[in-house]
């Protein structure tokens, strides 16, 4: 059994950490110009609703493929390098997407791009979630999930107003970039850094916490607890990605700019409250903050579905928003305080596999909801599945009391 320590002091921001957290950000926005781009090019070869969802399903597909081997490598090889490649790659597949014309190219070629991209996952929550200290540390998980949400919003919003100047095709192919710029970045990070040892450490409060996930049924209950709480997250938040342009360009008849506005609140609203939310499962356990999260985000889902205007949507999307920083850092939290470190990376890139199911299943099932009874009909889907959630959480989840730093 590894050695119990004293506790892991990294600061959240002035540190290793924090610098990844930015070198990450520009490949995330990159993802951002994809989501926004992707849906309007694919409407505009007049794909049909159930095409749309298919192909946009290609990015849950994706990280499902890929994101276990790149949790493995990490493990085996350490952080560095898997996360140089996977940048490189990205960008690799960014330019094909850039330049195929068919929609059965662009469905494999996403489903490529989004399994180089998906590295970061499992690889960024295992050194985030290994570094810090177990009462920081869904805190910490917060901030790294606060800047993909920020940066992915901030580059759909940007590629929305791009759009309506450029063609889409040469906003993906000057997106390309980006994931490059991150690679570089990252080889700076982590220059000098060594993991020997480094899993080994963990701290009093760690072994209490893996010891009451023993007597509740130990790895395979989280594991299977975790699964189907996150796919039931997931499938909103996948569709949420993939619909909601089309929700404010098909239904509400705006402008790409209106969507990528959209899109960019969710983001913005929802990296803001992330980091507060992370702080309140610190605070007051994981369990309460997941049953919250899932019953607010219902709500949001629900007003997306009723909305009629733009600033009915941007509602909707606080609502989201507030939701997902409130159910998101508790379960990342409760499943990396509860996994074995020798394997962690692993273990978090399972935790990302349960993400990719749900973002996989999302737009189809949304498209499926859409061509039967309208696109709101995918928001309804989606706002009864944030339920299930909760009630798994609240059903399934022990409550963990919630100490304070020392």
């Amino acid at each position: 059994m590894p050695a119990i320590t004293e506790p892991i002091t990294e600061p959240l921001v002035r540190s290793r950490s924090g610098a990844l957290i930015g070198a990450l950000s520009l490949a995330t926005l990159a993802t951002g110009l994809l989501q926004i781009s992707l849906p309007l090019e694919l409407h505009q070869l007049r794909a049909t609703p159930n095409e749309i969802g298919l192909t946009l399903s290609m990015y849950g597909f994706g990280m499902l493929a890929f994101e276990w081997f790149w949790g493995i490598l990490a493990d085996r090889v350490g952080y560095r390098g898997p996360l140089v490649v996977s940048q490189l790659l990205y960008a690799g597949c960014i330019l094909v997407l850039a330049r195929v014309d068919s929609i059965f190219l662009i469905a494999v070629s996403y489903l490529v791009a989004s399994g180089m991209m998906v590295a970061v996952g499992p690889i960024a929550r295992s050194y985030v979630g290994t570094a810090l200290h177990s009462r920081l540390r869904a805190t910490g998980l917060a901030l790294l999930s606060a800047q993909w949400v920020i940066a992915e919003a901030l580059g759909a919003g940007a590629g929305g107003l791009l759009i309506d100047r450029f063609p889409i095709r040469s906003v993906m192919l000057a997106g390309a970039i980006l994931p490059v710029l991150s690679a570089l970045l990252v080889i700076l990070v982590f220059k000098g850094y060594s993991r020997v040892g480094y899993g080994d450490q963990w701290t009093a409060d760690d072994q209490a916490r893996m010891d009451e996930s023993r007597a509740g049924g130990g790895v395979v209950r989280v594991l299977a607890v975790t699964a189907t709480m996150v796919l039931l997250v997931q499938v909103g938040a996948g569709g949420e990605l993939a619909l909601l342009p089309l929700l404010v360009t098909t239904h509400l008849h705006l402008s790409a700019a209106s969507a990528g506005t959209a899109m960019l609140a969710v983001g913005l609203i929802g990296g803001v409250l992330l980091v507060p939310g992370g702080n309140a499962s610190d605070r007051w356990g994981r369990k309460p903050t997941m049953i919250a999260g899932g019953i607010v985000s219902a709500i949001g889902f629900a007003v997306y579905a009723t909305s009629g205007s733009l600033a009915q949507v941007i509602v909707g999307a606080a609502l989201r928003a507030c939701g997902a920083a409130l159910i998101w850092p508790a379960a990342t939290a409760w499943i990396a305080e509860s996994m074995p470190r020798r394997r962690h990376a692993f273990y978090m890139g399972l935790f990302g596999e349960f993400e990719n199911v749900g973002i996989t299943i999302g737009p189809i099932l949304g498209g499926l909801a859409w061509s039967l009874a309208g696109i709101q009909a995918a928001f309804y889907a989606y706002a009864i599945a944030a339920l299930l959630a909760a009630l798994v959480a609240a059903v399934m989840v022990e409550r963990r009391p919630a100490l304070a730093l020392r």
